[in-house]
C-alpha cells in the first residue's frame, strides 16, 4: 500500500525502553519540599497507541494500590516517562515502570500484529473490488 502503512509497521517491532534518567528535566514540583517531576528518558517516542496501552498497563500493575500512598501516577510526555515521587522513591518505582515497560511493548506487538493483518484484510478487498471493476470495464463494449 502506501510508504507510511508500511513504516508504521516497521515501526512497530521496535520496543520502547527506559534508557535513563534525565537530570536537567527532573526538578521539584513547585511548592513541594520533597517531590519531583522525575522524567526517565525513553529509547523513543512512543505513538499514541502505545502510550494509551502503557496508561492500562501502568494501572493494570497497581490494581489495589491506586489509593495507596506508595502508588505513583505515571504519564508520557514525547520521548519522556514523568513521575512524581521524591528523590528516594525513584529506585523502588524504577522496577516496576520497567515491568510495565515491557508489558506495554508485548502487547503493542500484539496490537501493530492485529492492525497490520486487518490492512492486510482491507487491501485484500480493495483488490478484489477493483478486479471486480476491472473485469467489467473489460466485458464492455463501447461502439
Amino acid at each position: 500500500m502506501s510508504e507510511t502503512n508500511q513504516n508504521s509497521s516497521i515501526e512497530s517491532t521496535v520496543d520502547i525502553r527506559i534508557v535513563g534518567l534525565n537530570t536537567d528535566k527532573t526538578r521539584k514540583i513547585y511548592e513541594s519540599d520533597t517531590v519531583y517531576e522525575v522524567y526517565f528518558e525513553l529509547s523513543g517516542t512512543p505513538s499514541l497507541a502505545w502510550k494509551n496501552i502503557f496508561e492500562r498497563e501502568w494501572k493494570d500493575l497497581n490494581p489495589t494500590s491506586h489509593q495507596q500512598a506508595g502508588w505513583q501516577e505515571a504519564s508520557i510526555d514525547r520521548r519522556f516517562l514523568v513521575m512524581h515521587c521524591t528523590l528516594q522513591e525513584i529506585a523502588t518505582h524504577l522496577p516496576v515502570l520497567k515491568k510495565a515497560v515491557d508489558a506495554t511493548n508485548k502487547k503493542y506487538r500484539q496490537y501493530a500484529q492485529e492492525q497490520a493483518t486487518e490492512q492486510e484484510y482491507r487491501e485484500d478487498v480493495w483488490k478484489q473490488e477493483r478486479k471486480a471493476v476491472d473485469d467489467i470495464a473489460k466485458s464492455l463494449r463501447f461502439d
